[in-house]
């Protein structure tokens, strides 16, 4: 026993070398995004100067480099992982880098009164921020007095209530799901809202409660008009279920790594109840478990921070674009920056169809493995500025990026440029756009008010490649939509709608990957789900199959192979032909090109009885007893 006790002590000292790098640590300290790269430094990066950053910016505050990610820390980073990557008060009069100045003087608050989620008071905004890590004292630099209003005035705040605001909070959980093993799970659970004392609350922030980490990869909440039954919360609910039992066609927030499901600031609150017409929630979660470990149980949930006394502004939700699932889109193996964008052009109404203005609050970007980079552009007449981009994105760190200090009103006439760039470098076929983690995808989605408005946003999409040194910003002009191989009339916000252009349309379907290896597995997938309808669940994979010319031939018999005849079946001269596996050959031993070729890809199914996983976790212990008594004779 005392050398499995050694190598324990071993393990967890070499795990706890190990660091955290994310970009979203630059929200934690004021001015993060704004620190001006040290003369000499390595790592820098040309900032946007149009959103207040200086010519040359450093990212990594924290690390010896200002690349970031790399150990050793410098003092800075030391300081910031010591009050756990909060900025305390502690941090704040802290001098790290020992050059006579603190660190909450380096970076815009001298008096130390910014919090986590604030926006930067007009003092701190405005601030020239230095390193906190590396010796540098600006010249003619005048310490200010505190008792001064520039520095002392506080910002406003996020995800916190307000004094006169009644607090209440609200829990709901997954009931005891048995996560399939397999790679990928997409399954959808009920719950309702429990306060029924009002009509209308408003929602002041929304967390993760999370208690299987390795295996929740994100999930969507519905808002939905009507109670579920008794029997039905925290369980698993069909998609036939949903559509008989509920209406949940209101987007109330998301989570995945890194990111808050719900985050407001102290004017704004996510309505909830009767009146808004949100009673109850879908949670659609995404599983990922590519180890195929089974037993594994789900209780995870998430809990609402709301009141009762409403504030004065109502928030909704825009998107600019929602890629997710189309399979003659992909991401070529081997691409260094290879991006996807995105210009449409804005219709913003109210209720009444009014011509309307749209205050943005937040900005949230979703990709999944390769994704690298994510940029947002606005042109509004003749002025264009950079609009919440990020230069370093990582997928486990899905943070919400606070856009109210640009102060940035959307109205009819503005166009958006939303652009993803990702890194393949490490990949041997092409990654195509879909749910799977192994998949990608493209989102980018605001969040603002006032709540009676809607804004949507109509235009095309294509793909490209950038060089090393190119800027993610300015793509409409740069790689313009009619020089791409592939460009997409945006007219369906999940799938790009339809393929206007470019060299894929040439394409036979025996020699395109996903004609290959999607529609045999969308069998595969169905076969294993013993519930499957053809006419409710084949609906949810049609807008895949619909109006996808190259896939035609094969995904038509891969549906009929299924729902024989059926009318959501895409139209074809061989749509009543047996299935062709010469044709629609599975591509089961592929890695990285499609989320369902090559893996098993289920719909809420698990793969073994509740009363077999006791045995099998009762066989797991009795060998790991049997291990250690072993060991110690």
């Amino acid at each position: 026993m005392a050398g499995s006790m050694v190598l324990v002590v071993r393990f967890w000292a070499a795990a706890s070398l190990c660091v955290n790098a994310f970009p979203s640590f630059r929200t934690r300290v004021p001015n993060g995004f704004r620190v001006t790269c040290p003369t000499g430094a390595e790592g820098c990066l040309p900032g946007n100067t149009s959103a207040g950053q200086p010519d040359s910016i450093c990212n990594g505050i924290g690390h010896r480099t200002c690349a970031g990610a790399t150990l050793p820390l410098n003092p800075f980073g030391q300081a910031l992982q010591k009050y756990n990557y909060t900025w305390t008060r502690e941090l704040c009069e802290e001098d790290s880098d020992g050059d006579g100045l603190t660190n909450g003087e380096e970076l815009g608050d001298p008096c130390c009164l910014w919090e986590d989620y604030d926006t930067p008071s007009t003092y701190t905004g405005t601030f020239a921020a230095s390193h906190p890590g590396v010796p540098n004292v600006a010249s003619g630099y005048v310490r200010p007095a505190c008792a001064t209003t520039a520095p002392a005035s506080k910002a406003a705040k996020m995800n916190a209530f307000n004094p006169w605001e009644e607090q209440r909070q609200a829990e709901m959980f997954i009931d005891s799901y048995q996560i399939p093993a397999a790679r990928t799970t997409y399954v959808d659970f009920a719950v309702n809202f429990p306060d029924e004392s009002m009509d209308i609350f408003h929602v002041v922030f929304a967390e993760v409660i999370l208690r299987s980490p390795a295996y929740l990869h994100h999930f969507i909440i519905k808002g939905c008009t009507k109670k579920w039954p008794d029997d039905k919360v925290g369980k698993v609910i069909s998609r036939a279920e949903s559509r008989s039992l509920n209406y949940c066609d209101t987007t109330f927030g998301g989570w995945a790594p890194g990111a808050p499901i719900v985050s407001m600031p102290s004017w704004l609150g996510r309505p909830v109840g009767g009146a808004a017409r949100i009673v109850a929630f879908q949670i659609q979660a995404h599983f990922n478990n590519p180890s195929r470990v089974p037993c594994q149980i789900s209780n995870d949930g998430f809990r609402i921070h709301y009141t009762p006394t409403l504030r004065n502004e109502t928030a909704t939700v825009f998107a600019s674009t929602t890629l997710s699932l189309n399979p003659a889109m992909g991401v070529p193996a081997g691409k260094k920056r290879f991006f996807l964008t995105r210009s449409c052009q804005l219709d913003v109404k109210d209720d009444l169809g009014q011509p309307a203005k749209f205050h943005v609050a937040t900005v949230n970007y979703h990709a999944h493995l390769l994704g690298r980079e994510m940029y947002s552009e606005l042109k509004q007449g003749s002025q264009t500025m950079d609009f919440g981009s990020s230069s370093i994105w990582h997928f486990d760190d899905q943070y919400n990026q606070n856009l109210l200090s640009m102060d940035v009103t959307l109205q009819t006439g503005d166009h958006i440029q939303t652009t993803c760039v990702f890194n393949s470098l490490d990949r041997t076929e092409t990654v195509h756009f879909g749910g799977a983690t192994t998949d990608e995808m493209c989102w980018a989605t605001f969040v603002g008010w006032p709540g009676n408005v809607r804004a949507n946003c109509s235009g095309h999409l294509w793909m490209g490649e950038l060089s090393d040194d190119e800027p993610g910003l300015g793509l409409a002009l740069r790689h313009k939509e009619n020089a791409s191989g592939f460009v997409w009339d945006g007219s369906d916000f999940n799938t790009g709608g339809n393929m206007l252009g470019g060299s894929m349309r040439t394409i036979a379907c025996v020699d395109f990957p996903q004609a290959q290896g999607w529609c045999p597995s969308i069998i595969v997938a169905m076969k294993a789900n013993a519930s499957v309808d053809c006419n409710t669940d084949l609906r949810d994979y049609n807008p895949i199959l619909d109006g996808q010319t190259i896939l035609t031939i094969c995904c038509s018999q891969a549906c009929s192979a299924v729902c024989p005849g059926h009318t959501l079946c895409p139209a074809s001269t061989t749509s009543t032909t047996p299935l062709d596996e010469s044709l629609c050959r599975a591509q089961t031993t592929s890695t990285g090109s499609s989320g369902l070729s090559g893996q098993t890809t289920t719909r809420g199914a698990s793969s073994l009885p509740v009363s077999d996983c006791y045995g099998a976790q009762l066989a797991a212990s009795v060998a790991l007893l049997l291990v250690v008594l072993i060991g110690d004779l």
